[in-house]
């Protein structure tokens, strides 16, 4: 192996002589010398002792391996002394040459040698490879100790802090695909800072995160949330409506499901063309599904599920309380078809969607069974008919016509003193992941609605057409609507004194009218054993219209119920002051007089003021209600006050006396006022 190389470096080294440049000595193609020494030309002097000629350089020129010459130290051959005479030059190429050295080889010295393969040392050789080898190494090591030092900076640059947990959670309905995809986000994005992003994802119901967030938050749901992602955009209206607006930066649309009646499929058949509106209806009459030819059926037996059900439940409830109300009013005034919805509901083990299919599905005939339908979203139903052999013989959708009840899924990135500003923009950055269209796919087979997403198949579910979304209106009327179904009324015991001086127009009706809509509502949606009375006042005195009792019990040949709505539908908007100080200090003593245990007493104060009977001041009132008020027998005085009340202090010391609160509201025309009459009457 080591002779084939000799033998190429002969051939490289000959070709090398032969089309190299002319030695320093050699004369040009005209004949001319150069005018001074080769040495020189190269900054050698021409030292005698070691010079060209000396017997020192003829023992440099040639080697025992090399007979025909030797090269100097920078690879040219050896030249002669300076002073010997002139030597033609040698040819250009080819092994012939001219001039005095017939037949010989010009070697650039005093002698010419017949013409011979040169030689190369194997030292040299070996040290030429060993030179090359070193320095491909050395090139090679180099290369991958960049490449590699660079991926360990790029991989130190990510995480240089650590890591940055952001905690997620998510309604169960969602939560397993949103994991999967939290797993995909951790593994490509990009650092938030010097600090790489971890999402974790817990499932969790929304009321588990509405009590959290506006109270202790539960060990077991992990750490407190940077994004949160409810069913339904209604449960980031109640966390505003109860936390504030500031607890939310952001809020947007995910994915979405319609709100549907999971039935057996002769009921499907059967409801045809009813709607969200008559189902209260259905609900109470005890041959309601007898009517619609499902003879034996009785009534609807509809539950609305208040666990497990992805919001499904508030949402039928806007779209029931819109169908119920009067054209042009609000939903809340719709809210007694909740309340009749509500009451009629069949006894089942618990609020949990879960136990409601099972009281559903698990009978031998459909038509006894203790639950005929149950209110959830399609995306859940779709779930439970995947859980099913032959799921279609026993369970359909139903989907009411007009205005489609939605859950939309919402990303809601929450602002608290709990995050840190990485956890925020991770949170966001997430958020932003889950909307790109290539995660369309988990969502879709999952059940969900995406658009541009192929639905899987089903038996039970057919993901045909919607109509136009239901629009509620503001953040807190869903709010209210929805707090109607998770927080019942506790059959009150409350006697209301209206202000009947409130002409003031506020969204093109006087704030009178706006403040009776709202009452007329809220007693729709009071249970039927509720203790209510209603007093007025203006600006000459202060009368009971109707006295406070159930609103089941009969008023004069009708049930106080309907007697208090006339009373209110009655009222008209006067301009001669207000005497209040004086009428709440007869409304509380009757309040007090027929006290009601085991209920939440109250008088609900509505007025605008100020107080114009000079007979009772604000001070005089306080020390009235502090000597009126008994612990053992608490009234509670809630005040809702509109505008810029000259009386609000005096307002204030008496709902702070008796355990009531105070609400300055600067008009009626607002979804709060319904909210605020909610609460004081629960």
């Amino acid at each position: 192996m080591v002779a084939s190389h000799v033998e190429a470096w002969d051939e490289v080294w000959e070709d090398m002589g032969r089309h190299s440049l002319p030695d320093p000595d050699d004369p040009d193609e005209s004949g001319r010398q150069p005018e001074e020494p080769p040495t020189e030309r190269f900054g050698f002097g021409a030292d005698p002792a070691t010079g060209p000629g000396s017997a020192d350089d003829e023992s440099r020129r040639y080697s025992d391996d090399e007979p025909g010459g030797d090269v100097d130290e920078y690879g040219y051959p050896a030249s002669s002394s300076a002073q010997e005479p002139p030597l033609p030059p040698p040819p250009r190429s080819g092994p012939q040459h001219t001039g005095d050295w017939d037949g010989g080889e010009w070697t650039g010295s005093h002698r010419a040698v017949t013409p011979a393969r040169r030689g190369v040392s194997i030292g040299v050789i070996v040290a030429l490879v060993s030179v090359v080898v070193v320095v491909g190494a050395v090139i090679l090591w180099r290369f991958f100790g960049d490449a590699l030092s660079s991926r360990s900076d790029v991989a130190a640059a990510r995480c240089v802090e650590g890591e940055v947990s952001v905690a997620v959670v998510a309604d169960p309905a969602i939560a397993d695909p949103v994991s999967t995809l939290a797993q995909r986000f951790n593994e490509t994005a990009a650092p938030v800072g010097d600090r790489c992003v971890n999402v974790s994802v817990q499932p969790a119901d929304s009321g588990q995160v509405l009590n959290g967030l506006t109270g202790e938050w539960p060990d077991d749901l992990g750490g407190r949330p940077a994004l949160w992602i409810p069913a339904s955009s209604v449960s980031a209206d109640r966390l505003e409506a109860a936390a504030g607006a500031e607890t939310i930066s952001d809020s947007r649309p995910l994915v979405s499901s319609p709100v549907v009646l999971a039935v057996p499929p002769a009921l499907q058949e059967a409801l045809g063309e009813q709607n969200w509106g008559t189902l209260p209806g259905l609900q109470v009459d005890p041959a309601g599904l007898d009517k619609l030819g499902l003879l034996g059926w009785g009534g609807l037996r509809l539950v609305l599920p208040l666990d497990q059900d992805s919001d499904a439940s508030y949402l039928a409830a806007e779209a029931v309380a819109t169908a119920a109300a009067p054209p042009d009013a609000p939903a809340t005034a719709g809210l007694g078809a909740v309340s009749t919805l509500m009451g009629a509901e069949p006894d089942v083990a618990d609020a949990a969607a879960g136990t409601a299919f099972d009281a559903m599905l698990n009978a031998a005939d459909p038509s006894t069974a203790p639950v005929h339908a149950v209110v959830t979203t399609e995306q859940r139903l779709f779930q439970r008919a995947a859980e099913m052999p032959d799921a279609g013989s026993a369970l359909a959708s139903w989907l009411p016509p007009g205005p489609t009840a939605i859950a939309d899924f919402p990303t809601v990135l929450l602002d608290g003193d709990w995050l840190a500003q990485e956890q925020v923009a991770g949170a966001s950055e997430f958020a932003r992941f889950l909307r790109k269209p290539e995660q369309s796919a988990d969502f879709a087979a999952a059940g969900f609605r995406v658009d541009g997403a192929e639905p899987p198949a089903s038996d039970v579910v057919d993901f045909g057409p919607l109509g136009a979304p239901l629009n509620v209106g503001d953040p807190a009327l869903r709010a209210s609507i929805a707090d109607t179904l998770a927080s019942p009324a506790q059959s009150p015991a409350v006697t209301v004194m209206l202000d009947q001086s409130m002409p003031t127009d506020e969204g093109g009706r006087p704030r009178l009218t706006n403040v009776v809509d709202a009452l007329t509502a809220r007693l729709q949606a009071l249970p039927p054993d509720s203790s209510v009375g209603l007093w007025t006042f203006d600006g000459v005195a202060g009368r009971s219209e109707v006295n406070a009792g159930p609103l089941s019990e009969p008023v004069d040949g009708q049930p106080r119920s309907e007697a208090l709505t006339a009373a209110l539908g009655a009222q008209t908007a006067s301009n001669g002051g207000a005497v209040s100080f004086t009428t709440l200090r007869l409304a509380y003593t009757d309040a007090y007089t027929d006290y009601r245990e085991g209920q939440p007493n109250s008088v609900l104060v509505i007025t605008a003021g100020p107080h114009t009977d000079q007979t009772l001041g604000g001070q005089g009132l306080q020390q009235y209600i502090s000597g009126a008020f008994d612990p053992a027998r608490p009234v509670a005085v809630n005040v809702i006050d509109f505008g810029d009340d000259s009386d609000r202090a005096t307002w204030e010391a008496v709902a702070d006396t008796t355990g009531g609160s105070y609400l300055n509201l600067p008009t009626s025309d607002t979804p709060e006022l319904a909210a605020a009459i909610s609460a004081m009457t629960s």
